[in-house]
């Protein structure tokens, strides 16, 4: 295909959105990136929509590095922008892009049609269509990739901790709470320490201040809204706890 459907307010889709506040530009540069690899390798000969790129590969084309491509690729399937199996990434939802007047060839047209009429799911061989990115299987990392899980969330062991003892503060205010995916608790504690520069002590201090203050412990319930808010509860927590060194996380 010579082009594909971008509408000019894609950036305000809500999975979009959350791309942009968690990576900025970076993050939305590559999603729209990938689209663009796939896009362009679709003709009447291709309707898998395979993306033969690797992360490396795709870290060297962008200027990045191929675990923070990782990163990001297993941070569009948390948000539903990309599926994975297998290590293998996809998106089915790419076949809804497709349009008639994208082409003049009457068998793309044909086949674009058949798409359409299958709910933009299946081809010919009943298989599903899919945009592929193989990650790297080989590549080794001192996180910790949990076994149960096949999102893949990545962490150590203080960044379970802290996730572990978050969530007994937390049960504290809100006894209902039911137990979450500590794992994924983790993982976003890790994204704030590493890809938001915050030194992990900062961040436990920080946390016990919204736990123990009257409006924000009813708003912060996870470690997902934790770091959404991290900024705003960092400039407000009182200089004094600001100041104090924790070592651990402990209950």
């Amino acid at each position: 295909m010579k082009w594909i459907k971008h509408d000019t307010d894609a950036n305000q889709d809500n999975k979009l959105q959350n791309v942009l506040l968690d990576y900025g530009l970076e993050g939305y540069g590559l999603y729209w990136y990938c689209i663009e690899l796939i896009g362009s390798k679709v003709d009447k000969d291709n309707i898998t929509f395979e993306l033969e790129h690797d992360a490396r590969v795709i870290a060297r084309n962008v200027g990045s590095t191929a675990q923070k491509v990782e990163e990001m690729m297993r941070y569009f399937v948390k948000q539903g922008l990309f599926e994975q199996s297998d290590n293998i990434i996809t998106c089915i939802a790419m076949a809804k892009r497709l349009d008639k007047s994208m082409t003049s060839n009457p068998q793309m047209r044909n086949i674009i049609e058949n798409i359409k009429s299958h709910g933009g799911v299946m081809i010919e061989s009943e298989k599903p269509m899919q945009d592929k990115i193989r990650l790297d299987k080989n590549r080794k990392d001192t996180l910790v990739t949990p076994k149960r899980d096949k999102k893949n969330f990545n962490y150590n062991q203080d960044h379970f901790n802290f996730a572990q003892a978050m969530f007994e503060k937390i049960k504290n205010v809100a006894p209902a709470l039911k137990e979450p995916n500590l794992e994924s608790w983790a993982n976003t504690i890790r994204l704030l320490c590493e890809s938001d520069q915050v030194e992990i002590n900062h961040a436990w201090n920080v946390f016990k201040f919204a736990n123990s203050d009257t409006f924000w412990q009813a708003n912060i319930l996870s470690a997902d809204k934790f770091r959404k808010q991290f900024a705003q509860l960092s400039a407000k927590m009182p200089a004094p706890q600001k100041q104090r060194t924790i070592k651990d996380f402990k209950v």
